[in-house]
């Protein structure tokens, strides 16, 4: 199903790419046709190889995937250059319809150069007409570029992310100086302050003065419903927006938009030019409303950017004390471990072991004596026997809960020794293993344990392979059996693989299971060696996050 998605704009783009080599090929073949009846031109196969060739080249293009990302570009070029191909077309047809008869003698000799001189025209045509229509409204409208050319630069640059401060002082610039502006004003919002203060002034005042308060939001809504104002309106409606201007329009003419976004005034665009430069017309006019519809644009969307940001920053802060807090409970844990298997050690199987000895000596003394029956010995030897084995069960326990081995020799050892005690086949492969961190180590021992005993639970009749990896970036196991396997789509995640999920999680790890019914189960982990680890995706029924915090202990 993939696979067939993801083939028809690839089939889409190889038709494009075809369209594109025949509609050249087609132009260039009419364009011989054309120069062939004027009996000018190159032979006839060099014509057919030159309309051959776009066709060639577009089949094998089909088969380059950086051809097929740009085949929409090719396939509008391929059109300007059929639109060329008529242009050149007709102008041939009227070079034969002027002579009135086929070319012959020194006529012959010219169809070439004509041929090559339409092809320049046609070429340049537009460049050049551009480029005169930008020095036409240079010299007339007093503009070096036209307000679409403004009004695209402008989303240029807020494209690239430049800063607010510095879009608006460039808008400015470039719409004072384009426009024949005498000043540029551009009122926008402040943070933690209500209304619309003026930021900008472009140029700067000589004098330093008081700026004028902000609009508030009476006035702001007045705005809203203004759209492009003058003088007349604003001595109607807002008089103290032309307090610092000449109120009589005697020696500036004032122009206002605002930049109005979902019903709210964002920022307000104030511009003026002298009473004796060009009048503002209503192309001007347009302009301007179309500069402060594309600054509402730009000023909402970075709002919702800095607003997305925000939130982001919240979420990692929240994860990472999420993470952190998963830390302190698994290491708490941990240490919670050490100290029960420290309490047993260092008490009930004290006691027990002293237990073991007096008996031991009960027994040889009252031997040596001869004082007491066979019965007598046989039930202190039981005595004994039971003292013994419990010492071994709660030695068993005591490592169980936190293995002195573990931290004496490392994962490879300690796993091999709980290898030892599986009832199942185990074998452990593990090589180059280094020491790490012991909340790491505690972490891989902890969770190839419990996969050991769910093998031995569910799959009593299997053997299992424990592989352990390692190399600069992380630690990588994995534990392997040959059970019956089971369906982890439909599995309910238990308590002993949230263990472990939690564990690998507190350190940035991932945990995956993967089964199938007969295909055996594989429980898998890997555990980064670096204070900080990339964001994976965890498959099966368990979902780890898989970032730390940046005070976690480095391992490694």
């Amino acid at each position: 199903m993939i696979r067939a998605a993801s083939a028809a704009p690839g089939r889409r783009a190889r038709r494009s790419l075809l369209l594109s080599g025949l509609v050249v090929g087609i132009g260039i073949a009419s364009v011989a046709v054309c120069v062939g009846l004027l009996r000018g031109g190159p032979p006839l196969w060099v014509s057919a190889l030159l309309a051959a060739a776009p066709i060639v080249i577009a089949v094998l293009a089909g088969f380059s995937a950086r051809a097929r990302r740009a085949s929409t570009t090719v396939l509008v070029a391929a059109a300007d250059f059929a639109g060329l191909a008529v242009a050149v077309d007709a102008g041939l047809v009227l070079t034969l319809l002027a002579l009135g008869k086929l070319p012959s003698g020194a006529q012959q000799d010219l169809v070439n150069p004509a041929l090559l001189g339409m092809l320049l025209v046609a070429t340049l045509a537009g460049p050049l007409g551009r480029r005169a229509g930008r020095s036409a409204r240079m010299s007339l409208l007093g503009t070096r570029r036209s307000p679409d050319e403004l009004l695209a630069d402008f989303a240029e640059r807020a494209g690239r992310g430049t800063p607010v401060d510095d879009l608006l002082r460039r808008l400015a610039e470039t719409m004072r100086r384009d426009w024949r502006l005498s000043c540029v004003q551009i009122w926008t919002g402040v943070p933690d302050a209500p209304g619309l203060h003026r930021g900008l002034v472009v140029p700067e005042p000589y004098e330093d003065t008081a700026p004028p308060p902000p609009l508030d939001a009476t006035e702001m809504a007045t705005l809203e419903r203004a759209g492009v104002a003058g003088p007349g309106w604003l001595r109607l409606w807002l008089p103290r927006l032309i307090a610092d201007h000449d109120t009589a329009a005697t020696t500036t003419q004032l122009r206002l938009a605002p930049a109005v976004h979902g019903g709210r005034v964002l920022a307000l665009v104030v511009v003026e030019r002298p009473v004796d430069a060009d009048q503002f017309t209503a192309a001007d006019e347009r302009a301007l409303a179309e500069v402060a519809r594309r600054l509402a644009i730009v000023l909402r969307n970075r709002a919702l950017d800095e607003a997305l940001q925000a939130t982001l920053a919240d979420l990692r802060r929240s994860n990472a004390d999420l993470q952190a807090s998963r830390g302190r409970l698994v290491r708490t844990a941990d240490a919670e471990r050490r100290r029960i298997e420290r309490d047993l050690h260092d008490g009930a199987q004290q006691h027990l072991v002293a237990l073991a000895v007096g008996l031991r000596l009960v027994r040889d003394s009252l031997s040596e004596a001869g004082s007491t029956g066979a019965a007598n010995l046989e039930l202190l030897d039981e005595l004994d026997a039971g003292v013994r084995e419990s010492i071994e069960e709660l030695r068993n326990l005591a490592h169980g809960i936190y293995p002195p081995l573990l931290r004496d020799s490392g994962l490879d050892e300690a796993l091999r020794a709980a290898a030892k005690r599986n009832p199942l086949d185990v074998t452990v492969a593990a090589q180059g293993l280094t020491r790490h961190g012991e909340q790491l180590e505690a972490a891989v021992y902890f969770c190839c344990l419990e996969a050991l005993q769910n093998a031995a639970k569910h799959a009593p009749e299997a053997s299992v392979v424990v592989t352990l990896e390692e190399d600069d970036d992380e630690l990588r196991f994995a534990v392997v059996d040959t059970g019956p396997g089971c369906d982890v789509d439909n599995m309910a995640a238990g308590a002993g693989m949230q263990n472990m999920a939690d564990r690998l999680g507190a350190i940035g790890g991932t945990l995956e299971l993967s089964s199938a019914p007969g295909r055996g189960t594989t429980v898998s982990g890997r555990v980064p060696l670096h204070t900080v680890a990339p964001v994976t995706t965890v498959t099966g029924p368990v979902t780890v996050p898989a970032r730390i915090p940046a005070t976690a202990p480095r391992h490694g």
